[in-house]
């Protein structure tokens, strides 16, 4: 049960790895640099440099949220990848099926705000190998909707975004750790199981021959 709490915590809570970046023109001065800090925050804190949320462009209704992204950016399509979103998303329940493009001959169903009716994303349904990884997920057109910097309180278009890396790699670690602890508990647990039914058999065999005598 402890193992089944950990993966359902991994999966739920927001995995941070870096911080928010929205693209600038090309300056000759030399950005300026980060001030100190006296330790490296724990991945689950939730900072603001760490948050945005996604607006639809055309009616600014709340689509999701950068906690629940859940993929690398999809830099060919111009995606934001999240797990979760609002209730403000719509799931077409037409299947389409990609002509040309990216998506040609991939299967999908179109995601629209509900509030305005505008195309803002798509589910895939069935791709090829180099989007399967996509299947399932809410995929944001990034040139479709607004973010919301929670720390600057300003309103940019998703495209000069970019989002730090989504990875699970460390939590992936502890709990394989986890498990490999938690099998030499169940092996260790069998052993001694094991021990106490030799222990009976031969209390029982020694009994049966007092008995006898």
């Amino acid at each position: 049960m402890a193992v089944r709490r950990q993966l359902q915590r991994f999966f739920e809570e927001p995995q941070v790895r870096g911080t928010i970046v929205v693209e600038r023109p090309l300056s000759s001065e030399p950005p300026p640099a980060p001030p100190p800090t006296s330790e490296v925050p724990r991945c689950y804190e939730l900072r603001p440099e760490d948050c945005a949320v996604f607006q639809c462009r055309g009616c600014w209704a709340v689509l999701g949220d950068s906690l629940h992204l859940c993929a690398l950016e999809e830099q060919r399509l111009g995606l934001l990848v999240c797990l979760r979103v609002t209730s403000n998303v719509l799931c077409e329940e037409a299947l389409m099926v990609g002509l040309e493009g990216a998506l040609m001959g991939c299967a999908y169903n179109t995601l629209s705000c509900q509030s305005c009716g505008s195309v803002v994303g798509f589910v895939l349904y069935s791709a090829f190998r180099d989007l399967a990884h996509l299947r399932g997920f809410f995929c944001f057109f990034k040139n479709s909707i607004f973010c919301y910097l929670l720390k600057s309180k300003m309103i940019i278009e998703a495209s000069k975004v970019k989002f730090p890396a989504v990875t699970l790699k460390d939590e992936m670690e502890k709990l394989k750790e986890s498990l490999v602890m938690a099998h030499m508990r169940v092996e260790l647990l069998m052993k001694k199981v094991e021990q106490l039914k030799q222990n009976n058999v031969a209390e029982n065999r020694a009994l049966h021959h007092m008995q006898l005598h």
